[in-house]
């Protein structure tokens, strides 16, 4: 885990933990970090239509 260590803090850069966390997921992309600050109804929108398109891919395949 790309963590540095100071005293008893962890401190991590965000982008190299959403690449660590999307390797250990087995995704071919980096995993999405969320903040305090950020809207989470798009990337909600986003990640439903990612699965749909992703269900929708294993259901051509099943049906051949």
């Amino acid at each position: 885990m790309p963590v540095t260590r100071e005293a008893r803090f962890m401190y991590a850069s965000r982008e190299e933990l959403s690449g660590y966390l999307g390797r250990e997921a087995g995704l071919d992309v980096p995993v999405h970090i969320a903040t305090e600050n950020m809207d989470l109804s798009a990337d909600l929108k986003r990640a439903l239509a990612h699965a749909r398109t992703g269900k929708q891919g294993k259901k051509q395949k099943a049906k051949r």
